[in-house]
């Protein structure tokens, strides 16, 4: 297959079960078309349902594509379902729009979960505070999907231009609380506007105003991962009408950048998307832009996280795109995470 390369990760000792002819005629009468209801569609010997995972026999345990010229990457086990595709569009600008929509379907025994520089024990400072390169941290932490998040790592040190130090956030990684201090939302506040959004063991995601839960308050409802950046693009369904039509049209929302978003369909079921800007050639998208691309892949609860030169994504180890290329690229101290490998620590 041309341009397209498949490797077997953890293949299953035994040896791969022959299905009899009879059995391939049924399954052949049963497929039809993939993301329908109750759907098994076939891959060169791999089956899949209609969420992406694998499913019936299959030669291993998981599935993987990396195919770089056809911008097309996938992952699937038992429990994980991971399908990214880049696209390039033309612009009226004459520019070309590019970026990568993760369309992830995760599950209780492999849920999202974060990566973040380790501390020693005895630090008084939280793990996420030392910053490194996205390649190095999922190469101490190899993971299948890596994306870049709100970047708090930044804010644990940062000052305003008055010399403050900037609220992190209310922050909340793997089920531990790292920082509480945000912003009041009675007052106007400065981007990043610390909105957050919370990610619960049941699989769901609820959006809220920086200040509306207390970090305390977000683990008595179950949160496992708070992230805070914002603004908010949509909750329970509805978009940000500050983000749709800006009162600020100089603001950082009313203007094109690269960007990153994270939002949910449904409970597992979550769409990424990263907007790169590789050089002049490229444009960005404005926060408008995010929260219709993510209606259209039904997404109901959505957060604008970290863009620039923060915002990547990782496929296997490899960055597959990001914000700004070379001397622009950042550093940072946590990512989102999903599928951890073998060699994961």
């Amino acid at each position: 297959m041309k341009n397209r390369m498949k490797r077997f990760l953890m293949i299953l000792a035994a040896a791969v079960t022959v299905f009899s002819a009879a059995a391939g005629e049924d399954l052949q009468e049963e497929e039809i078309a993939f993301g329908e209801s109750g759907a098994v569609t076939e891959k060169d010997g791999w089956y899949f349902d209609e969420k992406g995972f694998l499913t019936g026999d299959n030669p291993g345990e998981a599935y993987l594509l990396e195919d770089e010229a056809n911008g097309e990457w996938q992952y699937a086990t038992g429990d994980l379902s991971i399908h990214i595709t880049k696209f390039t569009e033309k612009t009226d600008k004459k520019k070309t729009l590019l970026y990568c929509v993760a369309e992830v379907y995760a599950s209780e025994r492999s849920p999202l979960f974060a990566i973040m520089t380790p501390e020693p024990e005895t630090s008084p400072r939280p793990d996420g505070y030392h910053l490194v390169y996205p390649e190095n941290l999922v190469k101490d932490f190899p993971v299948m999907l890596a994306v870049s998040d709100d970047y708090y790592g930044y804010r644990q040190f940062s000052r305003d231009s008055k010399g403050s130090t900037w609220p992190t956030g209310i922050i909340i990684r793997n089920g531990k609380i790292l920082y509480t201090k945000t912003r009041d939302s009675s007052k106007k506040r400065s981007f990043p506007n610390l909105d957050t959004l919370a990610v619960y063991a049941d699989g769901s995601m609820k959006t809220r105003i920086c200040d509306e839960l207390t970090a305390e308050e977000y683990l008595e409802e179950g949160a496992v991962q708070v992230f805070s950046f914002g603004p908010w693009l949509l909750r329970d369904g509805e978009a940000n009408e500050e983000v749709m039509n800006p009162s600020d049209k100089k603001g950082v929302m009313a203007q094109p950048n690269p960007r990153a978003a994270i939002g949910m369909a449904e409970p597992f079921h979550y769409i990424v998307i990263v907007v790169g800007v590789p050089s002049d050639k490229y444009t960005g998208v404005k926060g408008s832009w995010l929260i219709e691309k993510l209606q259209e892949y039904g997404c109901t609860e959505a957060l604008n996280l970290d863009g620039g030169g923060t915002a990547c994504m990782l496929f296997n180890g490899k960055t597959i795109i990001q914000g700004k290329w070379d001397k622009q690229k950042r550093v940072l101290g946590s990512m989102i995470a999903f599928g951890k490998l073998e060699s994961f620590e």
